[in-house]
């Protein structure tokens, strides 16, 4: 390849494509945005968010939910579908956790992996973003994560190194600096942690205007390799007009000048052309296509049965749910229909506008997924109602609470249950100044369980919320936890009201009784004021995020990590702990293969002791002997279907590196001595049975 042509496959232009090589039947990339589905392209489907994902607790459906956006990603002939989301929801505001996998690396990293390997099964190649510590929206571009080395890679490294172990090929590195240098120009995060201690092979690309003035040589040196957008002046936040990388560029001139080598150029080919090959798009690949339509049966159906299995069930006294033999039906609060405002028109494709009405589908920003159409909860209860011969209700005005009582009244005179369905507004961009319901949604609950006795709270939230003021009402009988429910939001609520599905999923984070009992709150105004010198954020909490901080100070959450209730019940027994009995090596890098050998089998029975078949979700949480460990963290999970009166045995692999903690002397995994506890449960507080076990170590 000629100098230039090198150049040419470095910077995106004419977005959605990275320049391409003719002559040499290189067709460049073409990105398109969207963890949930392809954002900005018509025809395509919007699948439950991310953050969905993570609450079913199963892999298997996250892989179907990935290889379903990748299929569709490749029919419209688009090479990069940007996903997924690593980031952890370190503060509870966080308005972009609709697209992550909660507040536990171990889930997050476990997500990652079926995500990565679900799009790349379809010839697609996906990005894990955004690397590393873009943890907060406010000021992400002037704000300075800083993080010690132990923490960076027991929380916020680990789901990053799933996703490489899994063979991610591209990475898009973040807004933010770490350690007070930029995430795209840190030698530190890319040089040593990802290219040296994770040997990741794939090609590293930045987030749009990532890369900023008088960073372009440092950013190449780095590990960038591919630009997206102009280089941008952070302490003003404008662009400069001026391309980084590509020909008649910052990153020409540091040729030409030596301050970068061209080996380093030959390796930023080579990364982004390779990734090209293996993943398999120099074969009969399709061509570009917007117009293409991508969308089918199987993918609704698909994006049904996500929405139904990603809802938690967070209370349901006297047997409330599922509904049976409903008569009338009473539906309160206006996100359970369509929006005031309606879909974006075809020349807003990039963003939907930004708001806090209408049914939460798909949270606002990059990673907006374009609705095809949209089943409301309200749209799917009248077509429920029709196959019932019952009749539905509605007032879905939030703001006339006086008129939502009288509504709510009379529907507790004809023993109905009374709907209400709230929800988050929440985007990239911004964090959420507080945890309640937008559109005085919480006193539209409290309105109404003030005169019905059947009050069923349906919460679509984004992250962690605010339930102190009505979680624990006597009328409120009923919690539902929905999230963003794609374009099939409503069928699935309804397939779990109505028990047709019975519900299994779990939080992927801890709902508190105040905000401040979280570790860390954004300072959104402080955080956002502009400055060409980084807010310095001291990642002070360390390893205590959410489940971990809770434990160790004693705070009673309303509902905690792993959390989730079903129609039916089951029963733990025989836990079995088999660590392995080796003399085994107590220290390995990052990079070993060894990391991932099993060194302990647990084996645990789980029955299904109810009246409904259901899937329950067992978890396994280890306590490291480790100096300074959180108390107890997520280390397995599975997904278990199980039939009235069935029994099934359940087997946790933990690996060496499950099993380790980071050692900051010697910059590798270390096996601490000691004993580890061993604690099977329902959630991070509800243990069921717990053992313990030590290893021979040199």
């Amino acid at each position: 390849m000629s100098l230039e042509e090198k150049l040419n496959v470095t910077q995106q232009y004419d977005q959605p494509r990275v320049g391409q090589v003719d002559r040499l039947g290189y067709t460049g990339l073409f990105y398109a945005d969207g963890s949930a589905g392809v954002r900005g392209w018509p025809f395509a489907s919007s699948f439950p968010e991310g953050l969905n994902a993570a609450a079913s607790f199963d892999r298997d459906l996250v892989y179907r939910r990935a290889s379903a956006i990748g299929a569709e990603a490749r029919a419209k002939g688009i090479n990069v579908q940007f996903g997924p989301g690593l980031n952890l929801l370190r503060s509870p505001q966080g308005g972009r956790g609709f697209e992550y996998s909660g507040t536990d690396p171990y889930l997050a990293g476990q997500i990652a992996a079926e995500h990565v390997k679900g799009v790349q099964s379809q010839n697609v190649m996906a990005t894990m973003r955004h690397y590393i510590g873009n943890e907060q929206e406010a000021g992400r571009q002037i704000t300075s994560s800083n993080i010690d080395g132990r923490t960076a890679h027991e929380l916020y490294l680990w789901p990053f190194q799933d996703a490489v172990n899994a063979g991610v090929v591209s990475t898009m590195c973040s807004y933010n600096g770490l350690d007070g240098i930029p995430a795209c120009s840190n030698p530190k995060s890319l040089g040593k942690w990802l290219h040296e201690e994770l040997n990741y092979q794939g090609w590293v690309l930045s987030d749009y205007g990532a890369i900023y003035d008088g960073y372009e040589v440092d950013s190449a040196n780095a590990g960038c390799d591919s630009v997206i957008g102009f280089t941008v002046d952070r302490g003003t936040g404008n662009s400069t007009g001026a391309y980084p990388f590509g020909p008649n560029s910052m990153l020409s001139e540091a040729l030409a000048n030596g301050t970068v080598s061209e080996a380093r150029l030959d390796d930023m080919a080579i990364r982004i052309i390779s990734a090209w090959y293996k993943v398999g798009q120099d074969q009969n690949y399709p061509p570009l296509e917007r117009e293409k339509n991508a969308l089918s049966d199987d993918h609704n159906a698909l994006a049904r049965e996500i929405a139904a299995k990603s809802i938690v069930l967070l209370k349901n006294e006297n047997n409330t749910l599922p509904l049976r033999n409903v008569s009338y039906l009473y539906v309160f609060g206006q996100s359970a229909s369509v929006d005031l405002y309606g879909f974006p028109a075809p020349l807003d494709f990039s963003f939907a506008p930004v708001n806090d009405q209408g049914t939460f589908a798909s949270g606002q920003g990059s990673s907006y997924s374009n609705l095809p159409y949209l089943i409301t909860p309200f749209e799917a209860l009248q077509q429920r109602a029709r196959i019932d011969h019952s009749q539905v209700f509605s007032y879905l005005d939030n703001f006339n609470h006086t008129n939502q009582a009288t509504y709510a009244a009379a529907a507790n005179a004809l023993d109905s249950p009374c709907l209400v369905d709230v929800r988050h507004e929440c985007s990239e961009g911004y964090d959420r100044a507080n945890l309640m319901a937008s559109s005085e949604g919480d006193e539209t609950i409290l309105a109404v369980a003030s005169a019905c006795a059947k009050t069923i709270v349906i919460y679509s939230a984004c992250g962690p919320f605010n339930a102190t003021r009505w979680a624990n009402h006597e009328n409120v009988t009923a919690v539902l936890n929905a999230g963003g429910g794609g374009q099939e939001a409503g069928n699935g609520l309804v397939d779990v009201l109505y028990g047709d599905v019975n519900p299994s999923a779990r939080l992927p984070y801890t709902v508190a009784q105040e905000l401040i009992d979280y570790p860390y709150l954004v300072d959104i105004a402080e955080d956002s004021e502009l400055s060409a010198e980084y807010h310095q954020i001291n990642y002070t909490e360390g390893l205590l995020i959410d489940y971990r901080w809770f434990d160790k100070y004693n705070l009673t959450p309303i509902y905690e990590f792993g959390y989730g209730l079903s129609y039916t019940t089951f029963k733990y027994s025989n836990l079995q702990v088999q660590p392995s009995t080796a003399d085994l090596e107590a220290v390995h890098p990052s990079n070993s293969s060894l990391l991932y050998d099993c060194l302990a089998l647990v084996q645990v029975d789980i029955k299904n002791d109810g009246e409904l078949a259901g899937t329950e979700i067992p978890q396994l949480y280890l306590g490291s002997p480790a100096e300074d460990a959180p108390s107890k963290v997520l280390r397995g999970f599975e997904a278990v279907p199980l039939g009235v009166g069935e029994t099934r045995t359940l087997s946790f692999n933990l690996s060496r590196r499950d099993l380790s903690s980071w050692d900051t002397a010697t910059d590798q995994w270390r096996i601490p001595s000691g004993s580890f506890e061993v604690y099977v449960g329902a959630s991070s507080r509800d243990i069921r049975l717990n053992g313990d076990m030590t290893f021979t170590l040199h």
